[in-house]
């Protein structure tokens, strides 16, 4: 999991660097050029698309995501621990969702192009069932660590 983490990481610095070119391309073509091309916030939105979804698999490793604590805190150990299995389980099934219904999304992409760069819509939603696998991923190695842990 490790390269897996490492290429993910890199791949969300590299995302983040073309985002921050092509908006600062795109401003000055529109503000000192007057002619601002209409790939530059296609590529701008394909890029914050991915890098938030490469970055939910993160969040997942980290426990960082939003969650609601209100009774948490409240809990024993033990009760807090199954809840966070529950957690775990549910999340996972969402994860199952996005994967499946990413994959046919894809598939459907497969007839579209994207109006200002005109590449297939297949490349973008690609995105969809490869975070869900590395989120899938994340989660099954944080539960199986979850029931492993000893209290």
């Amino acid at each position: 999991m490790k390269i897996i983490r490492k290429a993910v990481a890199a791949a969300i610095v590299f995302l983040f660097i073309v985002l921050v070119l092509v908006v600062f391309y795109q401003v000055v073509a529109r503000y000192i050029l007057n002619s601002p091309p209409a790939w530059t916030e296609e590529l701008a939105r394909y890029c914050q698309v991915w890098i938030i979804l490469l970055t939910s698999s993160l969040c997942i490793r980290k426990g960082s995501h939003l969650a609601v604590d209100y009774f948490s805190h409240r809990l024993s150990p033990q009760a807090n621990r199954i809840l966070e299995l529950i957690r775990n389980a549910l999340m996972v099934m969402y994860i199952l969702v996005v994967i499946f219904w990413g994959w046919k999304l894809m598939m459907v992409g497969q007839y579209q192009l994207s109006p200002g760069m005109q590449i297939k819509m297949s490349y973008v939603y690609l995105i969809f069932p490869l975070s869900g696998v590395l989120m899938l991923l994340e989660a099954v190695i944080r539960t199986a660590s979850l029931i492993k842990r000893k209290e």
